[in-house]
């Protein structure tokens, strides 16, 4: 089970330009979306990071105002999330 713990975003406007967008889509191993990335970084059971991915921007900006406990609680849909090792800040 995976425990969301922040949200980011991954757009052109999110980070400042559409080069910088290309960057991250390239770094992450993302094909590039038209509207971006909404991204919910989790830990798993052993605590180790993980990032959720989804092409769907507006389901995730639904839920970023949600508290933590309400994020801890969230029943997430497996097939809307692409599910990446770490999180952003950690990738090279």
């Amino acid at each position: 089970m995976l425990t969301p713990r922040q949200i980011a975003f991954a757009t052109p406007a999110d980070l400042g330009s559409p080069g910088n967008y290309r960057r991250f889509c390239r770094t992450a191993g993302l094909d590039p979306a038209p509207d971006g990335y909404g991204l919910l970084l989790a830990t798993d059971e052993q605590g180790n990071k993980k990032t959720l991915c989804t092409g769907d921007v507006e389901y995730v900006r639904a839920i970023a105002g949600a508290r933590p406990e309400v994020l801890s609680e969230l029943s997430l849909p497996q097939d809307k999330f692409l599910v990446c090792d770490g999180w952003p800040d950690s990738w090279t």
